[in-house]
């Protein structure tokens, strides 16, 4: 008798167990947060933003005293990153991330990537690949202020990116720190 309740209880734990590491996740994805930020005006420090069509926000992933926003563009995570005074050029931060990219398990730079950002701003930017995605780094400095850039994806379709690339069109540094 004693035997029987003990198996009892234990499977009623391990019920919920399930319950609980099965059934939290599907909630979440059945419950997306996220905002669209269609057309909306961001700004970090002094850089700045349009999100272009499609963009999702997620609550608490806008820090601009951090200088960091991350979102969701198609099928891309996008995260920007901005900081300053920085006294370094565009291809040295590209090398940085580079090499940071490189750092991570499974990660491998492929070729260079063009990065212009609005007002003809150029960038330095490489590609890459991981085992289960593929996604892109660019780097831009303007008035000492860096502006890092990484989109990642598990594939990377023509319409995301293209959308990526309106974002980038309108980035623009609002005079130095």
């Amino acid at each position: 008798m004693a035997r029987l309740r003990s198996m009892t209880v234990s499977a009623a734990v391990a019920a919920v167990v399930l319950l609980f590491a099965l059934g939290i996740p599907l909630f979440n994805k059945a419950v997306n947060p996220s905002r669209d930020i269609s057309g909306q005006l961001f700004e970090l420090g002094s850089v700045s933003f349009i999100a272009p069509h499609g963009a999702l926000l997620r609550p608490g992933q806008f820090r601009p005293e951090a200088g960091q926003i991350e979102l969701t563009v198609g099928t891309a995570d996008v995260v920007i990153s901005t900081a300053g005074p920085y006294d370094y050029s565009a291809d040295y931060l590209a090398s940085q991330l580079e090499r940071l990219m490189e750092a991570r398990p499974s990660v491998r730079m492929t070729e260079e990537r063009a990065c212009v950002a609005a007002n003809g701003l150029a960038g330095e930017g490489s590609n890459f690949v991981t085992e289960n995605g593929t996604g892109f780094v660019c780097a831009f400095v303007a008035d000492r202020v860096r502006s890092e850039v990484t989109v990642s994806a598990v594939t990377l379709d023509n319409q995301t990116a293209q959308r990526i690339d309106q974002l980038l069109s309108t980035l623009t540094v609002k005079g130095g720190l």
